[in-house]
């Protein structure tokens, strides 16, 4: 059952970024890596979006 909700572009770019392990990765870009993101609804309710200030590196 699906709720209406969605989840913008931003939102999809970051997770990505976060989940995928790259091989290749070098300590600073390890570093730079966001370990935790919180997301909250929009004002509207109708979208997904960042909470900001609120990403753990």
């Amino acid at each position: 059952m699906a709720s209406g909700v969605k989840v913008t572009d931003e939102v999809v770019a970051v997770f990505n970024d976060m989940k995928v392990r790259k091989a290749q990765a070098n300590e600073d870009e390890k570093r730079r890596r966001k370990k935790a993101i919180l997301f909250c609804m929009s004002k509207d309710l109708k979208n997904i979006v960042l909470d900001d200030g609120k990403e753990i590196l």
